[in-house]
């Protein structure tokens, strides 16, 4: 690009938070936007760049809500294979996007949030960022199992926190039965209609956020340092990932092609659904014990309209193969209506055999409302 091509850019893209060198002289940024500093974020670089390896040749970086990308670039020049920096807001990933053109470096950006981060969709990355995140997350545990389910070893993690002057301490308390561990954590009062990327919603206190962090499975939980009311954390995984872990495996997408909507006291009754795998571990049509523990078969309940149960193993249907993550099958399932007229609903689930619906770990089901009518 030019020198002029990049002057006009840099005004059209305006403004900026991500102060990066794009060389002869020219900066994106050259003013602060909300009270950072100019040259922002290369101070928090200073702590942030030694979390990481030096030398990350070799390693894939996720820089999850990127901006400019002045992370992205970071890891890039410290030689990692695949830099991917995701951003829900078109506007920093257009930044993004000119930058690398500018600079010619090789890194991948997407619009996206961390909502829709999945191996499936992005895969899975040796380390990952996620600086300046987590205090505009409304949805916070559930951005943090998504962290989690694409980071292979190590995360790391910049936010504000809570104000450690103003941060109640940690207590211990009985919830329940249970003696709980609590940890103070701030929600924020946003003006009505505040939009989720750009407004804060909630402040943890360092405890807190560990806490968080642990639970969401992470085998080490450092906190690297706590300076003027931001923390940086470091997050490993140390144990092996386990293949049979079952909230990655039990995921569905269910669709009904063909079913009656009324029938006949006792009538047999035949639906057609479309599963798909939308977990990460393949499907087996036939258990691999002599009781078919494991096999994963399209099962159903059969409940009446107030949800009172008339059959919890109402009917089953086999796969018509094992089904890898991202198939799909057209499966037939036949059942018998019931003898009393009365409305009801068919509630489809997938079923591992011997181990668990796919709804009790957390997967969707189909329901199908169905009229017995009077004969």
């Amino acid at each position: 690009m030019t020198r002029e091509e990049i002057l006009t850019e840099l005004v059209r893209l305006q403004p900026w938070f991500h102060r990066i060198a794009l060389g002869g002289g020219l900066y994106t940024k050259t003013e602060s936007v909300m009270g950072e500093p100019v040259d922002h974020p290369a101070k928090p670089w200073e702590t942030i760049g030694k979390c990481l390896p030096e030398d990350l040749t070799g390693k894939t970086v996720l820089d999850v809500g990127c901006n400019a990308g002045f992370y992205s670039i970071e890891a890039k020049r410290r030689g990692a294979r695949r830099v991917l920096g995701v951003d829900g807001q078109r506007q920093h990933v257009r930044q993004a996007v000119f930058v690398r053109k500018a600079l010619g470096l090789d890194i991948e950006y997407r619009r996206m949030n961390v909502y829709e981060l999945t191996r499936r969709r992005v895969g899975e990355f040796d380390i990952t960022l996620a600086l300046g995140l987590v205090y505009h997350l409304k949805h916070l545990v559930l951005a943090l199992e998504n962290l989690y389910e694409v980071t292979r070893e190590l995360l790391v993690v910049e936010t504000a926190i809570l104000p450690p002057k103003r941060t109640p301490k940690s207590f211990t308390h009985p919830v329940g039965r249970a003696e709980m561990r609590l940890h103070p954590l701030a929600y924020v009062e946003n003006p009505h209609g505040a939009k989720e990327q750009v407004f804060n919603w909630f402040l943890p206190g360092v405890e807190a956020l560990t806490a968080l962090l642990r639970n969401t499975g992470f085998d080490e939980v450092e906190v690297f340092e706590v300076k003027n009311e931001r923390a940086v954390v470091v997050c490993r995984k140390t144990r092996a990932r386990a293949d049979s872990d079952v909230r990655q495996h039990y995921v569905a997408a269910l669709a009904l092609e063909a079913g009656p909507p009324a029938c006949h006291p006792a009538e047999e009754l035949s639906f057609t659904l479309r599963v798909e795998n939308a977990g990460l571990a393949r499907w087996p049509a036939r258990g691999d014990e002599p009781d078919g523990r494991g096999a994963v078969h399209l099962g159903s309940h059969l409940l009446r309209a107030d949800e009172e149960e008339v059959a919890w193993d109402y009917a089953r249907a086999d796969l018509p193969r094992d089904l890898e993550p991202g198939e799909t099958a057209q499966v037939e399932i036949k059942a018998r209506a019931p003898a009393e007229p009365g409305r009801y609903v068919v509630e489809f689930d997938m079923v591992a055999e011997h181990v668990a619906w796919f709804e009790d770990f957390g997967s969707g089901t189909l329901r199908h409302e169905l009229v017995v009518e009077e004969p």
